[in-house]
């Protein structure tokens, strides 16, 4: 093998440096602590902990860390050399000769970090001095940076994120010392900041930007971050995290290269001289929120939506990088440091990328070593290690694609080459009724889509001859041969699918006590395509299935917030198993409230409720009465006695022993209507401690508190628990009240807690249920996490996992009907407002486009 030119010139400076070269492999001889010329200096510690540095910690909502890992001794303390590598790091010769890269280069590589290092163009020159590596500097036009508005309004300095940006720069120079370098420095780690010096540094004509940045874990509103990294013909890439089988955010983006992490090992005892295992703590995994991009859909991953890995680079900090930062860190101290984390991958790749040539318009580079006609060759395979215990290829390194190293690592940069591509494009439609087909998977040789909507699709591919397949259940499978994609040109393919014999089957999902329209899930055991969603306000649906087939149907309500601690989503489960034949057909659905949990919207007991947080000292509220002595019933617990039930401490407390006065005091409720209910029963939470000379008791009344009758009693036991209390006397009468009195002098307490007076029916209540979507007036995108509120009620905009509906969604239940005032507010954007009419046992659909704050309407 040739050894690239500008590997012989950094193993020139190797030499001078105590390194051996065996063949195309440098060999790192443990030097006597000291710096490049030997100089002796003190005796470091033994690196043997991986460490993350400053900037790698778990951020705030809407912040990104970095993923850079530094290799520190046993104590964990990020210790740097003063004067020369540690030993044990890799320099840009073993990356040029692990990876098998060429010495051309000269593009533009652009990092993105936040926050400023004054010192970075300083240190990048220490670094590319210390390997004899081409000078990159503002003055002779290599080395460029910029805020992330394109000007010279750097941010403050920042060590932690400075160590970031000089182990990105310096991967970048190992990986293509000749390629140019620009460093957009973002104001903050804050997502909006980065995502703006991404659209900076491709606006300045970078075509190839690297982010080592990202997320501790997915977020349900990351997709409408995507548009700061959805630039087609530019090589986007992201690093995948640091946390083991765990996905993150911007490397989940579907428009993005997902860089993961690998443990890079010179083996003199392979041909390639190296060995690489998947790295035990870089990120994988399947996402919530992303759609699957067109260049997975023919790999096996596992997801039914977006996979990381793509592809891998070194990142074990074992096997770091050598890494010149000047800026002190926590401990003061400033110098030579070995680094990894899949922040270094991330650079590495991006680098590679720039040394296979410039990318093809329109399309995202992310797709090419999934459509590399020679893959096996220009990918090294990790088939060993994994980054968690799933089980499976999401955390287990093996052949082909696995979610720590994705497709591999580059041997050379073929695998990341455009090379001419051009366009296969058409519509499917059904040959019986000339109507577009949606969801039609099309294969062209390694390449891959799906149809949309209108049964249209485009799969860029490279010059060449193809056959194209389109199938799509419940049709015949159909091909084209000899489809030919001419550089920069589209060949028009339409296909027609004949019809295999089939039944649309459409419905209705209702809630069966108020009749209304409900928004759910259809999953049909025995069907292959996603699950099928009704219409949020009609609740209707309709899904094509093959004939002569059964199926079971699972009806699941998407109602999210209305579920419980123990995870009920408030309504019985609803499946259905039954047999499709070759004519249409309906099936309907009416949900049932679950009566054990009562939770669905639009629900409540027929018992009257009491839990008393809506009361404050002494002041009783909700139609209750507080009599007796001054030290009588309290709701704000002065003697911070247990509360009962041992919930929140929001109880009706009386107690003797916070006061020598002797204490005779009543809670009465105000009078419940138990018309209908033919056993009620009384029961509440208590904690009384019984003492000497103290005493509890319960009465009832049925007159509208006229005349009582003592129903409970208690002295100097405790009764610590749920109490349940038959009261038959008030069957069926209109005007029941419960008084609990306490009396006692210099003893204990007692804490009585939600109250149920009545039969504890579920029942549908008189009232409205409003749905809708918050969107972005800027943008369109979705808006999640605003509150939309009509006078006490109020709902929570959030995702589904519906495709139609790719976030914002909220719902509620309003008793009130007539014109109701609705408001909808969130964090950064103008509070809006709407009257809409309100009918009970209806839907009213309730859309909303907030300005962001400050903006215009």
């Amino acid at each position: 093998m040739q050894t690239p030119r500008r590997l012989v010139s950094v193993l020139s400076k190797a030499r001078r440096s105590r390194l051996t070269v065996i063949g195309a492999t440098v060999a790192v001889l443990a030097l006597p602590a000291g710096g490049a010329g030997g100089s002796p200096v003190s005796a470091a510690a033994p690196l043997t902990a991986d460490t993350p540095a400053g900037c790698n910690a778990t951020p705030k909502k809407g912040s990104a860390r970095c993923f850079s890992v530094v290799r520190t001794p046993s104590d964990h303390t990020i210790t740097p050399n003063a004067s020369a590598p540690p030993s044990t790091a890799l320099g840009p010769a073993d990356i040029q000769a692990a990876y098998r890269l060429p010495a051309t280069g000269g593009a533009t590589v652009a990092i993105v970090d936040a926050y400023g290092d004054s010192a970075a163009e300083a240190d990048l020159a220490t670094f590319r001095s210390h390997y004899d590596l081409p000078a990159c500097t503002t003055a002779n036009g290599c080395f460029t940076k910029v805020d992330q508005r394109g000007g010279t309004g750097y941010p403050a300095d920042d060590a932690g994120w400075a160590l970031e940006t000089a182990l990105d720069l310096d991967a970048v120079s190992s990986a293509c010392p000749d390629c140019k370098i620009m460093l957009v420095e973002a104001d903050s780690s804050g997502f909006d900041d980065l995502g703006t010096a991404v659209d900076e540094a491709v606006a300045l004509g970078a075509k190839y930007v690297s982010n080592s940045y990202g997320t501790s874990q997915e977020g349900a509103d990351e997709t409408s971050l995507d548009h700061y990294y959805d630039h087609p013909g530019t090589v986007v890439t992201a690093a995948t995290g640091d946390t083991g089988n765990q996905v993150s955010y911007p490397a989940v983006s579907n428009v993005v290269v997902a860089a993961g992490g690998t443990r890079l090992t010179r083996d003199g005892g392979t041909a390639r001289g190296w060995t690489e295992s998947a790295w035990s703590s870089g990120g994988s995994g399947c996402s919530q929120y992303e759609a699957k991009p067109d260049h997975q859909s023919l790999t096996s991953t596992g997801c039914a939506k977006r996979a990381t890995a793509d592809i891998s680079a070194d990142a074990d900090p074992t096997s770091g990088l050598a890494t010149y930062s000047s800026l002190p860190q926590s401990d003061g101290r400033s110098g030579w440091f070995q680094v990894g984390g899949t922040s270094l991958s991330s650079p590495l790749i991006t680098a590679m990328y720039a040394l296979a040539g410039p990318p093809a318009p329109d399309s995202h580079p992310a797709s090419y070593p999934y459509s590399d006609p020679n893959a096996a060759d220009d990918l090294n395979d990790v088939t060993t290690g994994q980054n968690g215990s799933c089980g499976d290829l999401l955390c287990n390194a093996g052949p082909g694609w696995d979610g720590p190293t994705g497709l591999g690592t580059p041997n050379g940069v073929a695998a990341l080459a455009a090379g001419e591509q051009g366009d296969i494009a058409g519509q499917i439609t059904d040959a019986d009724t000339g109507k577009p087909v949606a969801d039609v998977k099309v294969v062209a040789g390694a390449y891959g889509t799906n149809t949309d909507a209108q049964g249209h699709y485009d799969i860029k591919a490279r010059v060449g001859t193809y056959t194209v397949t389109a199938s799509a259940y419940s049709y015949k499978s159909a091909t084209r041969s000899g489809v030919t994609v001419t550089a920069g040109r589209q060949n028009t393919t339409d296909i027609a699918l004949t019809p295999l014999p089939h039944s649309v089957v459409t419905g209705r999902v209702v809630d069966s006590g108020h009749g209304w329209g409900m928004y759910a899930k259809i999953t049909l055991d025995g069907y292959p395509g996603d699950p099928v969603y009704t219409d949020p306000v009609t609740g209707e649906y309709s899904v094509r299935l093959a004939g002569s087939t059964t199926y079971t149907a699972h009806v699941t309500p998407m109602y999210p917030m209305t579920l419980d601690t123990t995870g009920n989503d408030g309504y019985l489960p609803a499946d259905e198993r039954f047999t499709v034949g070759t004519t249409d057909m309906t099936r309907d659905y009416a949900l049932k409230a679950d009566p054990a949990a009562c939770s669905a919207p639009g629900y409540g007991r027929t018992a009257t409720s009491e839990d008393f947080t809506a009361f404050a000292g002494t002041k009783p509220s909700d139609g209750w009465s507080v009599a007796g002595t001054r030290d009588g019933w309290r709701f704000d617990n002065p003697g911070d006695r247990t509360a009962a039930g041992g919930g929140d401490d929001r109880s009706a407390v009386a107690d003797s022993g916070i006061t020598t006065r002797p204490v005779d005091t009543s809670l009465t409720s105000p009078d419940v209507d138990l018309s209908g209910q033919s056993a009620p029963r009384l029961s509440f939470d208590s904690a009384y401690y019984g003492a000497p000379g103290q005493d509890a008791e319960i009465r009832s009344s049925t007159d509208g508190g006229r005349t009582w009758t003592s129903v409970w009693h208690q002295g100097t036991a405790n009764e610590i628990g749920h109490v349940d209390v038959p009261l038959p006397r008030a069957a069926n009468a209109k005007k029941v009240r419960v008084r609990f009195v306490y009396r006692g002098r210099s003893a204990w307490w007692w804490s009585v807690d939600n109250v149920l007076i009545g039969t504890p029916t579920c029942v549908a209540k008189p009232g409205a249920l409003v749905v809708g979507t918050v969107a972005d007036h800027s943008t369109g995108g979705p808006v999640n996490g605003a509150t939309v509120s009509v006078g006490a009620a109020s709902g929570l905009s959030t995702t589904t996992g519906d495709p139609d509906r790719a976030g914002g969604f909220y719902f509620l239940f309003t008793p009130a009907t007539g014109d109701g005032r609705l408001t909808a507010a969130a964090d950064g954007y103008a509070t809006a407002t709407k009257t809409t009419t309100l009918t009970s046992n209806q839907v009213a659909r309730v859309d909303w486009s907030l300005t962001p704050a400050g903006g215009n309407r």
